[in-house]
């Protein structure tokens, strides 16, 4: 059976995602989206302002969509960059590439909003480690919220 990349990199965390509460679990993606996003780059308004305010307030259908088309975008420059679909990379691969990294950081953000918060918070750790934040910055956020 493969891990998750959670489990395989970081087992503490990922039991400590499943074991929280679900508001904590959600505070704990939206944290990991905005860090995300900080460590990736993103410069993106829809993008950060979703991060920032998520769990104000649920985004609008067009920011929504507005969020899965720079996904899309970032992951095809991404695909071109590598020469061949990211899923068949590893993480050292994909962090070479910009594009590939704020893609997976817009993931998390898009992640996080997932209706289930333990599958968003594992979600959005998921691609939070993909995009370049270090495992030990997700478990400060954890001390803090989870």
């Amino acid at each position: 059976m493969k891990l998750h990349l959670v489990e395989a990199v970081a087992p503490g965390l990922a039991a400590r995602i499943a074991g929280a509460e679900r508001g904590d679990a959600r505070r704990f993606a939206f944290r990991v989206a905005r860090l995300a996003c900080a460590v990736a780059g993103v410069h993106d308004r829809n993008a950060l302002e979703v991060a920032r305010s998520g769990l104000e307030h649920y985004p609008e259908i067009d920011d929504l969509v507005a969020l899965w088309d720079l996904e899309r975008d970032l992951d095809s420059a991404c695909e071109a960059n590598l020469g061949t679909h990211p899923s068949t990379c590893n993480l050292d691969e994909l962090r070479q590439h910009d594009e590939c990294v704020e893609a997976r950081a817009v993931a998390a953000v898009i992640a996080a909003l997932k209706p289930d918060a333990l599958v968003a918070a594992r979600h959005a750790t998921h691609e939070a480690l993909a995009a370049g934040c270090e495992t030990a910055a997700l478990v400060a956020i954890a001390d803090e919220v989870l």
